[in-house]
């Protein structure tokens, strides 16, 4: 955090005479900490007042032109506030009374002992600067703590969140403490999406340009590479290849990039005077700005996904509606061809001939058929939202609903949930069926978890035959198999939508095993649950 010590304190002392100046400052400067500009003429401190930044004034009071309480009326009706500290050889009471009613912060009367004097000026120097940049602080952090709240109010607006984001870059930047302001947001795959700023009209084209070219000036790289902290720096020594660089001589820049639940979409950044860029409540001030935007963008991503999703879901409601009309009429058609089907195999005994024929034609309906149950089961995938599921109450739903003979049913799932698709349950009760069906011998089939560093797996495998390894990949074909494979194949689909994979990984002869690989986001334990190992024990549960 900034303080007076170990801050340069910048002062301008006018008098008229050169002797008196050059003492001065050769006083003051000793303490390495004050940095004196000396003129000897009203209008050469008023320039300088209007071209640099100071913390305090003093003013001698005898001077041509005008005198010094003269001086001070015309910087306080200017609108200069800096410490005004009027040194001077005249001692008149009158002129004393006169200083402090115009906006005096001290007066020091020149003569008497010079160490002791300049020690006492430069102990009121000292001071001054310091009230007068506690003062400017809490004003400018006012100023961006009033900002914040237009901020927020404008965000929560109606409009589009363009208008929004420039609409905040504007506010920022019309004398709320920032000069120039600037958001930068990118796509997923790095590039630009938007530019928004406000102070930056005359480059805004050029840096848009070295933007999209896949460049980054160095405080954004800083500031999408290290923790979320602001970054802040010197232009003038960081940032020479950067497009800005003209513009932000003698400012320092703020840039911080705009994160929330764990996804950045951009940055923001500011140009401000370095007496405030390095102070703590400055930065938790930006970084609180910083957050209140990254929130709005992130729900007006949330907002895009869900029109997105309900138009999705509008469109798959009305596919459906068509499938299930199409459908429909394909079995009613189909009913009369398996009519006709039956007919003809009774005159095929009295016609040997054309038995072949209608061996042909029984094949084609089957395979219409299967083609239909498919379409019924494939149509069914993505059509609700993906949800938290229970694998333990999806395998306790399958035992107590199906009936598995003499065949066990162990778990060890713990309270783990999955985000997928609803459909979920079809696929372990699919894989189960399949371990009966295939595995020959099966007895037991057990159901397990296994949380891993990047991902989790949930294990189904059994005590059967296993499957041969030629044919590890080829189980999940379309069509594969004495049941077409449908069962697998569409069980590869449906995991899909949710990022998850499948794969067979059992030792033939020994068992098939089926491990269903979930992002680590797809997966949580419920609060209170811990997930016993493969390795331990596996408790039957609903059996």
């Amino acid at each position: 955090m900034n303080t007076i010590q170990n801050c340069q304190i910048r002062v301008l002392h006018l008098d008229d005479e050169p002797i008196s100046l050059d003492i001065t400052r050769l006083f003051l400067e000793k303490s390495g900490n004050i940095k004196v500009d000396s003129v000897n003429h009203v209008h050469d401190a008023l320039r300088l007042l209007a071209s640099s930044r100071y913390d305090a004034l003093i003013s001698d009071y005898e001077m041509p032109v005008m005198d010094g309480i003269e001086f001070l009326k015309e910087i306080r009706e200017s609108g200069y506030d800096l410490p005004f500290i009027l040194y001077t050889g005249r001692g008149r009471e009158e002129v004393v009374i006169r200083a402090f009613n115009n906006g005096a912060t001290f007066y020091l009367q020149k003569g008497g002992d010079t160490r002791s004097q300049f020690t006492e000026l430069t102990q009121k120097v000292t001071q001054a600067a310091g009230q007068y940049r506690a003062k400017q602080k809490i004003q400018h952090l006012y100023q961006i703590f009033q900002s914040l709240r237009t901020v927020s109010g404008t965000l929560h607006g109606s409009e589009e969140i363009d208008n929004k984001l420039q609409k905040v870059c504007d506010y920022l930047s019309s004398g709320k403490g920032y000069q120039n302001v600037r958001i930068v947001l990118f796509n997923r795959d790095n590039s630009i999406r938007a530019v928004y700023q406000s102070g930056l009209d005359e480059r805004i084209d050029e840096l848009i340009t070295y933007l999209k070219a896949g460049n980054r000036t160095s405080c954004t790289r800083r500031a999408l590479e290290m923790r979320p902290d602001p970054v802040i720096c010197e232009p003038s020594q960081t940032c020479s290849a950067c497009p800005l660089f003209s513009d932000h001589q003698g400012q320092y820049a703020l840039t911080m990039r705009l994160e929330h639940a764990c996804v950045v979409y951009g940055i923001i950044s500011v140009t401000l005077s370095s007496d405030f860029a390095e102070d703590f409540d400055e930065q938790a001030m930006f970084s609180e700005l910083a957050n209140v935007i990254a929130y709005a963008i992130h729900h007006y991503s949330l907002e895009e996904e869900q029109t997105a999703m309900e138009i999705l879901m509008g469109t798959s409601r009305k596919l459906h509606i068509i499938n299930s009309i199409t459908r429909h009429d394909i079995r009613n058609q189909l009913t009369t061809q398996m009519n006709i089907y039956e007919l003809l195999l009774e005159c095929a005994e009295s016609v040997p001939e054309i038995r072949q024929y209608i061996t042909i034609l029984g094949s084609s309906i089957n395979s219409i058929q299967e083609h239909l149950v498919f379409a019924d089961v494939y149509q069914k995938i993505g059509i609700q939202r993906p949800r938290w599921l229970s694998i333990s109450a999806i395998i306790e739903g399958i035992t107590c609903s199906h009936e598995f003979g003499d065949i066990a049913i162990l778990h060890s799932v713990g309270g783990i949930e999955v985000f997928t698709d609803v459909m979920f349950g079809k696929i372990v009760t699919n894989l189960i069926e399949n371990a009966i069906m295939h595995g020959k011998r099966v007895s037991t089939i057990r159901i397990g978890f296994q949380e891993l560093m990047h991902q989790g797996v949930l294990i189904v495998e059994d005590d059967g035959i296993g499957v041969a390894d030629e044919l590890k990949e080829k189980i999940f074909e379309r069509g594969f198999g004495n049941n077409t494979g449908l069962g697998l194949y569409y069980t590869r689909e449906i995991l899909g939508i949710t990022g998850m994979e499948i794969s067979e990984t059992g030792v033939p002869y020994e068992g098939a095993r089926f491990e269903i690989k979930i992002p680590k986001k797809g997966y949580r334990k419920k609060k209170g649950s811990e997930i016993a190992d493969l390795t331990a024990p596996l408790v039957s549960e609903g059996v």
